[in-house]
């Protein structure tokens, strides 16, 4: 039996005794680094604590009694990813799903060129590890650092934010914009994943589409005409969207590497050395923010 495979076991029997008399769900929110998940989840989860950096996998509950007593409760259980892309796929299928299921894709509006990378792998890891319609996912797609992203040019907004329509729309998608800085956009979020856990689903009240505004946009609100364009398929969409903007790319490393450099006695230098070769690597492909690259353009 493999390590994921023994991982998922011990989750599944800890949980046992929490689904008894219980009602549960499952957020998972994955999506771009430093963009604002540990803070969103730990609003939501009204925790006062400074977020921590996610290395791979962090778990987080909530607890909601639904009766005065408190026999019966209401469970949430929430999954943030912070790994690398590639590995999300193999990382995620040591999660239990629980009853109601919710994934959540946060990506960087700051981040131009890898904006969509994050997304597209977000949603082949929705195809492939959630294939069975019993645990397919609702889908809410989240846009961070929008107090970053408000002030960038609008042509540029336009097209992340009808890009980012498209998407919700062509996968069912709510799309929702937030930043841990504005208040009324934090209490949106928090709102919105108050109806994930312990409400009847998401509720979105209010509905924005102006893209000069952060938008809402409630799954099956929204339409092809009323976005700009016609209708389109994945492979479409990314096409607009990388004739204006150069995607990041892939990092690769050579398969003999790991051969070639584990000549020191200890294995934990071995490690440090990898890491430190990593880091140069993402210093090489390093996305700078939106902000950053029209400052050097001037």
């Amino acid at each position: 039996m493999s390590i994921p495979e023994i991982a998922s076991k011990l989750v599944k029997n800890s949980f046992t005794e929490l689904k008894k008399n219980s009602s549960s769900c499952t957020i998972i929110i994955v999506g771009s680094k430093n963009v604002g998940k540990s803070s969103l989840i730990n609003t939501f989860l009204e925790k006062n604590e400074a977020p921590r950096e996610t290395l791979v996998l962090e778990y987080s509950f909530g607890r909601k009694s639904i009766q005065k007593h408190g026999i019966d409760k209401t469970i949430c259980h929430v999954w943030e990813y912070g790994g690398k892309l590639e590995m999300m796929k193999e990382a995620l299928t040591a999660v239990p799903v629980e009853h109601n299921f919710y994934f959540c894709i946060m990506v960087d509006l700051n981040k131009s060129r890898s904006l969509w990378n994050v997304l597209e792998i977000s949603l082949e890891t929705i195809a492939n590890n959630y294939k069975n319609p019993d645990t397919s996912p609702e889908i809410v797609i989240i846009g961070g650092n929008y107090d970053l992203f408000k002030n960038i040019e609008s042509e540029l907004k336009k097209l992340i934010c009808t890009t980012l329509r498209s998407v919700a729309f062509l996968y069912k998608a709510h799309l929702i914009f937030y930043s841990q800085n504005e208040a009324p956009l934090v209490k949106k979020a928090k709102d919105m994943f108050y109806g994930m856990g312990f409400g009847k689903g998401i509720s979105l009240k209010d509905k924005n589409t102006n893209y000069l505004k952060p938008l809402i946009i409630p799954k099956g609100t929204d339409s092809w005409e009323n976005i700009g364009v016609s209708p389109e398929n994945l492979d479409q969409i990314k096409a607009r969207y990388i004739s204006k903007i150069s995607l990041e790319p892939t990092i690769t490393i050579k398969s003999n590497y790991s051969e070639v450099q584990r000549t020191h006695p200890e294995p934990i230098l071995d490690s440090l050395a990898a890491l430190k070769c990593e880091e140069l690597l993402n210093l090489q492909y390093f996305d700078s923010s939106i902000k950053e690259h029209l400052s050097c353009l001037t």
